[in-house]
């Protein structure tokens, strides 16, 4: 009887021996297959890196044209003879592990980045892909032309040195088609009130007809930003003739062009830039001053500044409520001048708010916008830290949370400095960055630092 229960227990024991190795099998083949474990990504082609001309002007720079709102410009990107220098910025957190990282990587590409054929676009986005940036905006309107078939303005100048001119294809279109083929979310970057730059203006023969030619002939001067000593002239400051805020048409003409983008392409987004007065001494125009003294008549307490942030909030209200709606999903967004109340007197008093008369903290606590995008790589904060920290910070407080991805230079000498910004922007709270630029990035081949470093885990963009 003994004998028969030892023989039967190692029976037993056999089968649960071979139960416990094949599910020991199929557990290891399960792991390896695992997406959590897996860099779906890995076998992504290196980045190719070519070498721009210099840095060219980018968003609403003051001065000589730097990057988008600051005021001064960006110097030249050097060549790139060093090995990439290794980030110290460690990846985005990720507590869940079964819910993607929501971080918005952007980058800005100019209308000056050298986008001439299909080819560079593929490289783009090839080299955007491979750092794991999310989003790209892309320059389609610097004043009043159009990187993208026309529509209500004419092509631009950049693509064939003739404004007007077909170039034989549309950049906005590949870059969309390319793009969205690599996860990459594609947002129009409109210069908002800018309508040329330069002395000489725009040829009356491009058809469409451009801005300045057709409101010049509707308008007289009306419809352009003055000072105390009349209107403004070619060249004005940035180099551009800014149209005025508070002329109705002009906030029209805008409005029509952001739904004429957003119905004609699928675009994930609209990114506004010089979307604010070109100055505090801005604008003494014969109509803001009728309008502005009817409403001071009806609201006393009404002062000339709030009434002119009025008329900007005015406009992104409008491009939310009108536009958007024709893409649905489609995101809102804006460049933020570098200081939103200058109460360090870093920029002599020349601030957002105050001298520009742009409310960007009070569009994301209104909900008129998803993000704002402040420009923090100008010299004014460019090689300082301790500034970088404090705008981050000013900037995440006083706004919507998740509503600030913070504006980098990528024209820095070494990676580490990059990266030393990114670690802030996420300690802050901010809800990503963005790099300006494209040209910058790539003249400094920095795509393997980020896809080693602080971009290692691919993110999707965050907005809210």
């Amino acid at each position: 009887m003994n004998h028969r229960k030892s023989n039967w227990r190692r029976a037993v024991l056999a089968v649960v021996a071979s139960v416990l190795i094949v599910a020991l099998s199929l557990l290891g083949v399960l792991r390896a297959r695992s997406p959590a474990e897996a860099d779906v990504s890995s076998t992504a082609p290196a980045p190719v890196s070519v070498q721009r001309d210099t840095l060219r002007a980018g968003p609403g720079a003051i001065g000589q044209g730097g990057g988008p709102g600051d005021p001064a410009t960006a110097q030249p990107a050097a060549t790139n003879t060093m090995q990439p220098a290794t980030g110290t910025a460690q990846p985005a957190p990720n507590n869940d592990a079964s819910q993607p990282i929501k971080e918005t990587r952007g980058v800005w590409v100019t209308r000056f980045d050298g986008l001439k054929t299909p080819a560079d676009v593929q490289t783009l986005v090839d080299n955007a892909a491979y750092a794991h940036i999310n989003v790209i905006y892309f320059q389609v309107r610097g004043q009043a032309d159009a990187m993208y078939t026309p529509g209500l303005e004419p092509w631009s100048a950049s693509l064939s040195s003739t404004l007007g001119q077909d170039p034989g294809w549309d950049p906005l279109a590949v870059l969309i088609q390319d793009a969205h083929a690599k996860g990459i979310e594609v947002h129009a970057w409109i210069n908002t009130y800018t309508v040329w730059q330069g002395s000489t203006p725009p040829p009356a023969s491009a058809n469409p007809k451009p801005m300045y030619v057709d409101f010049n002939e509707q308008y007289g001067q009306n419809w352009v930003m003055w000072d105390q000593n009349g209107p403004m002239q070619l060249g004005g400051p940035d180099g551009y003739l800014w149209a005025n805020p508070a002329f109705p048409a002009v906030q029209d003409h805008i409005v029509a062009v952001c739904k004429d983008l957003l119905t004609r392409y699928q675009l994930d987004g609209l990114h506004m830039d010089y979307i604010r007065y070109a100055g505090a001494q801005y604008s003494q125009d014969p109509v803001s001053n009728q309008e502005y003294a009817a409403a001071h008549a009806a609201n006393p307490n009404l002062t000339r500044a709030d009434w002119q942030r009025d008329q900007v909030t005015t406009l992104v209200q409008r491009i939310r409520d009108e536009a958007l709606p024709a893409r649905p999903g489609a995101v809102l967004t804006t460049t933020a001048w570098p200081v939103y109340k200058d109460q360090w007197g870093w920029y002599n008093g020349k601030d957002g708010y105050n001298a520009l008369y742009q409310d960007s903290e009070g569009w994301t606590n209104q909900n008129l916008v998803s993000a704002i995008n402040p420009m923090l790589y100008g010299p004014t904060v460019h090689d300082h830290m301790d500034r970088f920290q404090t705008l981050v910070q000013d900037y995440v407080s006083g706004s919507r949370p998740g509503s600030v991805v913070v504006g980098i230079g990528g024209d820095y000498s070494s990676f580490s400095d990059i990266s030393a910004r990114i670690d802030v922007a996420r300690q802050a709270g901010a809800s990503g960055e963005a790099f300006f630029s494209y040209q910058a990035l790539n003249q400094n081949n920095y795509w393997s630092d980020l896809r080693n470093g602080p971009y290692q885990q691919p993110a999707v963009p965050s907005w809210r």
